[in-house]
């Protein structure tokens, strides 16, 4: 197989986790990074899926360079403003 495509998950409540856990499904999937803002619940969602970094400010997830996708997993209503922060680093979006 190819390079794993390299994700960072932004929101890990309950759709962000089970995300995550279907992710883990995909061969050519890596997730490297989670963020939210209840560092607690990111920190946890880390230990418990073997993820390796979290943050609680999505533009510093963001700013990680070998970060090639971000799935945004948030509120509707919060998707925009995330979603063209990425999409302005030239991240792809899922």
């Amino acid at each position: 197989m190819s390079k794993k495509v390299k994700i960072g998950i932004i929101g890990v409540g309950q759709i962000g986790k089970r995300h995550i856990e279907r992710y883990k499904n995909i061969q050519g999937a890596e997730i490297v990074a989670v963020c939210d803002i209840n560092e607690e619940e990111a920190k946890n969602v880390c230990e418990t899926f073997g993820i390796p970094k979290y943050y609680t400010d999505f533009r510093e997830l963001l700013k990680k360079e070998d970060i090639e996708a971000v799935d945004v997993c948030l509120h509707n209503n919060l998707h925009m403003p995330v979603t063209v922060e990425a999409l302005n680093l030239g991240k792809h979006i899922l």
